[in-house]
């Protein structure tokens, strides 16, 4: 299979994780001369569970720009490279697995950069659960970093 990449995604959550992605795709499209984004997914559990208290859909696009916000501005301020300020950024509300999958299935020459682990209260059940489904089911290669 010939797969020219063109673009690396990086989806963050605001964990360490992610932060440690960004950074190593940063250096992978510089050396690549390739673009980056960076893609938040407001998690579909959070999005029921804000429905459930009686928000608008504005209510809860708001709270998940917000929360993709808050996670972008996180690798930001840990990693400090001025290449991020201008950096295209994508959110989705969503199964995180299923949103950055669909990212794939669009998007011809794109390159995944991910965090072997994120944000997840349930750890023994979710931990690690979106990069593994996202490397089975990705239509693009995959980078997971640890």
């Amino acid at each position: 299979m010939n797969h020219a990449v063109n673009e690396i995604l990086v989806p963050v959550d605001g964990s360490e994780n992610s932060v440690r992605a960004t950074r190593f795709a940063l250096r992978l499209a510089s050396a690549m001369q390739v673009g980056l984004r960076l893609f938040y997914v407001f998690p579909a559990a959070s999005v029921e569970l804000v429905g459930m208290a009686g928000m608008s859909r504005g209510d809860i696009e708001n709270a998940a720009e917000a929360a993709g916000e808050r996670a972008f501005e996180k690798v930001r301020k840990e990693i400090a490279d001025p290449r991020l300020e201008g950096m295209e950024r994508d959110i989705a509300l969503g199964d995180p697995a299923e949103e950055i999958i669909a990212q794939t299935e669009r998007n011809a020459g794109l390159l995944v950069v991910i965090g072997r682990r994120g944000l997840s209260r349930m750890k023994s059940l979710l931990l690690g659960s979106v990069s593994d489904k996202v490397i089975r089911h990705a239509a693009c290669p995959v980078t997971v970093v640890t």
